[in-house]
């Protein structure tokens, strides 16, 4: 008689094409090059601590971003990241069924720009006259540990799910890792002193908060906000509604119901999920325009945020003030730092009526003009 020989989600197979899934644009990093030295050694070794449930998360590098404010990012180890990819992919397609359409942030086929899309897409619906746009106070920072892991054993534990305990026990061991207990730190840590209290890992209480910077907290992310999305669907029965992570919009034709809603909405985040909103939010008539994503949408073109524009040019500014007080001999390296924020913001601008801007910009556009710049006359000039 044949035993059948019981299946895990910790297998080979599994770990192979989370790997797979990891390197996808990655391959270049110092990390994933050290890592692929040894790579049948490194996988089997993941394997066998994950089968025998003595897994420990590593050392997370730690740095802070400028750009458009000073925030602090946690990036996991490449081990680590391999994992990430191991429960996403083992849950991705149960959570798919249970989000709403219209969340666009780190899911496939979605983001920024086909977020932008709709919301024009909306606004230029006869019934739309005003728009609210809302969003959550320090949102990564305020994600409590338990209400999330409660969220997930919950759908887990409903689901036909395999592995269950498999998932259950990586969600348990990625939610309530402290990435403060162990990292190393990027560039000048007492830059660190200048975050906000609510701002930082370091401050918050150990119940709360994500790292920015993994693709875990990402996903999370929408679960932890995926009742409230129903709940701004099914129970306030919003048809026109938009969220970006933490920054969403709802569209209607009476402003005093938008007025309403705000209030039901702050309610139902503060009992249901421990969250505030921000204090700035915005209550305004199509007409006036929509600031989202780093775009300003209107009904019929999209502008490239005017704060975007600014960025660039200080980058560049200051690109420029080296590059002369160097006399041209330059590293190579940061040259080619320089190049990756030029084709940022290119591509960037590629996305709204941009001609006019990159113009002016002396960014010369290789692309069909046609596809990516009508309207031009309808671009500030940004000179």
């Amino acid at each position: 008689m044949k035993h059948k020989t019981k299946t895990t989600l910790f297998n080979f197979e599994n770990i192979y094409k989370a790997y797979q899934s990891c390197i996808k644009n990655k391959r270049a990093t110092y990390n994933a090059l050290v890592y692929e030295q040894n790579l049948l050694e490194n996988l089997w070794a993941l394997c066998e601590v994950l089968n025998s449930r003595n897994y420990h998360i590593g050392s997370s590098l730690c740095f802070l971003t400028s750009s458009p404010k000073l925030r602090e990012i946690f990036a996991a180890d490449f081990k680590d990241r391999v994992v990430h990819h191991l429960l996403i992919n083992a849950i991705e397609g149960f959570y798919e069924k249970k989000f709403i359409y219209d969340v666009y942030n780190n899911r496939k086929k979605k983001g920024t720009h086909k977020a932008i899309q709709r919301a024009q897409y909306f606004m230029r619906k006869e019934s739309v006259n005003y728009y609210l746009q809302l969003d959550i106070k320090g949102f990564f920072y305020n994600i409590d540990k338990n209400i999330l892991y409660k969220k997930v054993a919950n759908d887990i534990s409903k689901s036909d799910l395999e592995f269950q305990d498999e998932i259950l026990y990586l969600a348990h061991k990625i939610i309530y890792h402290d990435s403060t207990k162990n990292y190393r730190f990027r560039g000048n840590i007492e830059k660190l002193k200048q975050l906000p209290e609510h701002k930082t890992l370091f401050k918050i209480p150990k119940h709360k908060g994500l790292p920015i910077g993994n693709l875990s907290s990402q996903f999370f992310a929408n679960v932890y906000m995926n009742d409230f999305d129903n709940f701004i669907k099914r129970e306030l029965k919003v048809k026109y509604y938009i969220r970006y992570v933490d920054d969403f919009v709802l569209f209607d034709t009476s402003k005093e119901r938008l007025q309403t809603l705000k209030h039901k909405i702050e309610v139902y985040l503060y009992e249901n999920l421990s969250l505030t909103l921000r204090d700035d939010f915005k209550l305004k008539n199509i007409n006036q325009g929509l600031d989202f994503l780093g775009y300003v949408v209107r009904e019929h073109y999209t502008l490239v945020r005017k704060r975007v524009i600014k960025n660039y040019k200080f980058k560049k500014a200051k690109y420029l003030e080296r590059y002369e007080k160097e006399e041209g001999k330059m590293d190579f390296e940061l040259i080619k730092a320089f190049l990756a924020v030029q084709s940022s913001f290119t591509g960037h601008c590629k996305h709204a009526n941009s001609y006019k801007l990159l113009k002016t910009q002396k960014i010369k556009d290789d692309q069909n003009e046609e596809k990516y710049c009508k309207n031009i006359t309808t671009v500030w000039n940004t000179k």
